[in-house]
């Protein structure tokens, strides 16, 4: 299935998750060793044409990820991309993630996904 472009809203949101993280670092989401940290990549968790529940949510469910556990060319063993279990095992299931990334932006006045599409990505369990 080709990759469905991002519209000018799912754009915007990816560039305000950019611009909170350049605010405030990574080492809420990922703990103290991220601590001022920017460098990262934005990962898309299922996809960006996934839906749930008949729900789009591919561009919405992003979480911004620390370079070296995301890049393709990393072989960090944490690395999202090619060791998802053992991501998981340390920093907890990327809905997790997005949960906190998703109150802590909402909670400093950045515009978020609406709420049909938040019950959507928390029930994936992803």
């Amino acid at each position: 299935m080709a990759t469905k472009p991002a519209n000018a809203k799912q754009r915007k949101w990816m560039a305000d998750i950019a611009n909170f993280i350049n605010e405030v670092g990574l080492g809420g989401l990922y703990g103290p060793e991220y601590e001022g940290r920017t460098d990262f990549q934005l990962h898309h968790v299922l996809g960006r044409s996934a839906k749930h529940n008949k729900i789009s949510i591919g561009h919405e469910f992003i979480i911004p990820v620390p370079f070296e556990l995301h890049d393709v060319s990393s072989n960090n063993p944490l690395n999202v991309t090619h060791y998802k279990n053992a991501f998981v095992n340390k920093f907890g299931e990327q809905c997790g993630i997005f949960q906190i990334l998703y109150s802590c932006m909402a909670q400093c006045g950045y515009e978020v996904p609406s709420g049909e599409v938040y019950r959507a990505i928390m029930d994936t369990g992803k």
